[in-house]
Formats: structure tokens, sequence, C-alpha cells
């Protein structure tokens, strides 16, 4: 009879585990669903002349036999732009293609996101962990790495206790997307397996990881950066990140509030104040979250069962530093996803677990409650910013490659009637040049017009970075190209944000103006749509 009843346990066990695998299964493909129809709401909403220009007409690059590095300046890791690159071959130049992998990459990280959360915590905070995620990888959108990158690292996160060698395929894989995301990422894995209780499988994680990594990342880099030169891609792919990015694109931290803030009524402060101030603190609220949960999570460590939570503390601290270099909206993101993860397992120990002394308790207690509070905040001003975009008044880009992708009036309307009429004054492969305000200040730049208009750049500069287009050597280069190329058509973009007044070195004049005069010289104003100036050449010029 005891014989039986054991038998008939040991059988019942690998079924009910099965169960179980089955249902998470389930559950991981209904969020997966439900995060796809989310992000879908819009994912045809709002475009970005810069940002969005910027991969898009690196894809239109490399789709054409350039290559990143040598032919045009470009300090991104290769992975984004290849990828695009490989969807614009196939389909040809759209705004469509990358929103369709960005709402896919937006469902896989918020519910890897949640797998990872369920391990260390209860399904309705892991449910809690996905909202969140959800939510802050929705809206602003865009075609940038750090999406996918995320994707790589949270999978690796979930992979690297039972298989180092898969987990190092992944880090492998983020560094050709985001190499400081694949930085900190394998410096956690490596902190978290070398902590590890278990000699033997330790080292060999250890060995595993890294050799899966590097030899994945050689994989992925090598055939580029072959193609461009060992010097040019070190130069552009760390030097550069290194020595100057911090310079001219870092923000300080958003603490005292200066947008509008109506306090007439409860009402007014609603409708005018509320939404901005909830996008404001968003920032400061990630943060002190992430201090909460990693309060929270030291203090009530324990080596032989919390060692692998190390590999998502680190590669948080990571994610905190990406956000403090440009502390906006735009890059909350991957706190903000890593950061539900470890409220989820903070408040999670804080109320299952026996801690003394009370100062123990009590400092655990904080952080829990801290990250808790992040967490809910998220979910709100996401929610919120999701809300605001699909209720603001939006109009259809008009041009070939938009494929129905809509914007704000006052953006898509004047753009589309200046892409029309460079359309007419150039012919198909004929170059035109698309510039800013003014040359001495650049704080972003509309490269997305070369993409709309299907016309390519005579120079190898599409990014509008300050320190580089602002140089003389750079301005110099450029009027050489146009000097050669004499395109039929400049656009100017004469945009505020062109040459807006950040607190840092992008929003000081280098003085260098070698390129306005250039322009004024040889260029005349035959036509203006809003922002946009459409410049041809003077008569004998």
């Amino acid at each position: 009879m005891s014989t039986g009843t054991v038998s008939g346990a040991s059988q019942a066990a690998p079924a009910t585990a099965d169960l179980e695998t089955r249902r998470e299964w389930l559950i991981a493909a209904i969020l997966l669903l439900a995060g796809v129809a989310l992000c879908s709401l819009t994912a045809l909403r709002g475009i970005q002349p810069n940002d969005e220009g910027l991969m898009l007409q690196a894809a239109a690059r490399i789709a054409g036999g350039e290559v990143p590095y040598r032919d045009f300046w470009w300090y991104y890791p290769p992975g984004q732009p290849y990828l695009l690159a490989g969807l614009w071959e196939l389909g040809g130049p759209s705004l469509l293609d990358w929103r369709i992998v960005r709402v896919l990459a937006n469902a896989v990280v918020a519910v890897l996101a949640w797998r990872l959360a369920l391990g260390r915590s209860t399904p309705a905070l892991a449910l809690l962990a996905w909202a969140a995620a959800l939510l802050a990888m929705a809206y602003p959108s865009g075609p940038h790495p750090f999406p996918l990158a995320l994707a790589f690292a949270l999978g690796a996160l979930l992979l690297f206790e039972r298989h180092p060698a898969w987990a190092g395929i992944l880090v492998g894989a983020c560094a050709a997307w985001r190499i400081e995301f694949a930085a900190y990422l394998g410096l956690g894995i490596l902190l978290a397996l070398a902590i590890s209780p278990e000699r033997p499988a330790q080292r060999r994680g250890i060995i595993l990881m890294l050799g899966a990594s590097v030899l994945t990342a050689a994989v992925l880099y090598l055939p580029v950066v072959v193609q461009a030169g060992v010097g040019p891609s070190w130069d552009l792919l760390v030097w550069y990140p290194l020595t100057e990015f911090g310079d001219y694109q870092s923000l300080p931290f958003p603490l005292a509030y200066d947008g509008p803030l109506n306090t007439s009524s409860l009402g007014g402060f609603l409708s005018d104040s509320a939404e901005n101030l909830l996008a404001w603190w968003l920032p400061l609220a990630a943060v002190l979250g992430f201090a909460g949960a990693l309060a929270a999570l030291l203090g009530s460590f324990r080596r032989s069962t919390d060692w692998p939570v190390v590999a998502t503390i680190v590669f948080g601290l990571g994610m905190a530093h990406y956000l403090l270099v440009r502390a906006d909206i735009f890059h909350t993101a991957p706190l903000v996803v890593t950061g539900s993860v470890l409220a989820a397992w903070a408040f999670t120990a804080w109320r299952t677990r026996e801690l003394s002394p009370t100062v123990r308790k009590g400092l655990v207690g904080t952080g829990a409650v801290m990250a808790a509070a992040s967490l809910a905040y998220a979910i709100v001003e996401g929610a919120d910013r999701q809300w605001l975009l699909l209720r603001a008044p939006a109009a259809k880009v008009d041009a070939p490659p938009a494929d129905g992708v809509r914007a704000e009036p006052d953006l898509a309307r004047p753009l589309s009637q200046a892409v029309a009429e460079a359309r007419r004054l150039s012919a198909p492969g004929e170059p035109i040049y698309v510039m800013g305000r003014r040359a001495d200040i650049t704080t972003a730049g509309a490269p997305l017009f070369y993409v709309l208009a299907g016309r390519p750049n005579p120079t190898r500069y599409d990014i509008a970075a300050p320190g580089v287009i602002t140089s003389a050597p750079v301005q110099e280069e450029i009027v050489a190209d146009l000097r050669s190329s004499r395109p039929p058509v400049i656009v100017r973009w004469d945009s505020p944000r062109t040459a807006a007044p950040e607190p840092n070195r992008a929003g000081r004049s280098s003085g260098v103006r070698i390129l306005d005069r250039y322009v004024d010289s040889a260029y005349r104003e035959t036509a203006r749509f809003g922002d946009w100036v459409i410049l041809t050449p003077r008569p004998g010029s």
C-alpha cells in the first residue's frame, strides 16, 4: 500500500509540473497578444524627423551598398540598421516596417519582464510588472536599438542559471544593438556566477557564458568591422561615445518642474498640468523606485538562494546610468522595465521573509514600498501617455514611404508639402541636402526627409551630431560635397528644435557658420511650407 502511494505521487509530480508549464506558456501567449494589441493602437501615430530619420536613412544607405563607419558617419552598433536594411530590401522604403518590429519587441520585452518577475514574486505582482513594462515600452516609440537589446538582456537573465551558453549568445547579440547594455549585462551575470555556492557549476557557467558571448559578438561585428576598418570602427563605436557624447548630449536631472501649471481649479489642473507633471517626474520616480528595490533586495539578501538576483541588479544599475546620461522621457523605458521586475521581487521579499533586527526590516520595508509606489506610478503615467496620444489630433503624412503613418497636423501637412516640392524639383536618384536652422548650433536634424522624398544625401553626414556637424572641418567637407554634387534642392528645417537652448555643449554656438554662408551665397528661398524652406540654386551660381 505504501509503495503504491509513493509510486502514484512520483507519477503525479511530473504531470503537475507539466500542467504548470503549459499554463505558464498559455498565460505568456495571452500577455504577448495583449501587448501587441495595446502597442498597435498607437503604432501609426507620430514621426520623429531626427531619430526615426537617422535609423531609416542608415538602413537606406546599407541597402544601397554603403558600410557604416566607413561610408557614412555612424556611432551606433550595426544590429538595428542592418535589420532595417534587410526589411528595406524585402519590402522597399517604409515607415511601417520598423513599427511592426517595435510592436513585437515591446510585447516580447513585457512578457520577458513578467516571466522574470514571476520567478521570485507572486502572479499578481508579476502581472503588474508586465503592465508597467508594456506601458513604458509602448510610447514614446521609435526605431531605436534599445528594445531589441532589452529583449536579449531579459532573455539572458532568464537563462543564465541553467543555460549559461544560451545566455552568452544573447549577451553577444545584445552587444550588436547596445554595447553598454551588453557590458552591464555580462558583468552582472559574471558576478552572479562568481558568488554562486555551486563551485563546479560556477566555473563552467563563467567559461560557457564568456565564450558564447564573445563568439556571438565577433560573428555579428566582424563582417562590418573588416569592411569599415578597425580604426574608424573603434573611433565611432567606442571613442566618440566615451569622450564626446556626454558633453554634448547630457541633460540635468529633471527635478524643478518648469512646464505649464494651472492651479486655478481642480479641473484646470487635471486638464492642463497633471499629464505634464506625470511625464516630467517619471525619471525621478524610476530612479527612486530602483533605489528602493535595491535597498530592499540587499537588505534581505541571502547568498545561498539570492545569488542570481545580483545579475539583474547590476543590469539595473546600467539602465539607471543610461537614464542619468540624458534624463528625458525617451530614456526612461529600460530602467522602468528592469525596475518593475526588481520592485516585484523586493515587495515579495519584504512580505514573506523573517528579518532581524528591526532596523533591517524597516529598511527593507521602506525600500519595498518605494519600489511598489514607483511601479504604480509607471503604470498610471504610461496609461495616461497612451490615452493622450490616442486622443491627440493627427493628420496623414502624404509621402510614398509613409504607409498610413499620421502625425500632429502642424508637422504632417507642411512636411508632406515640402516633400512633394522637393520630389518635383529633383529627379529620382538625384541628391538633395537637408539642414537645420543654423550650422553653429545643432540639437536636431531631419534625415527623415531623405527617406520620405526618396532622394540621397550627397554627404556622409545624416546625423545632426553637435560637435561634429558644428565643427569647421566637417562643414568644409560638406560644402565641398555640395559644390561637387550641385544638388537641385536644399531643404532647411527652420524649426526652433534644431537649435534648442539645451544646457550642454550642444546648446552653445561653436562659432562656425561655413555651411550657412555657402548655402546663403549659392541658394535662394523659392518656397516655404511651415518650418520647411525649399532652397534652389541662384542663377549663375
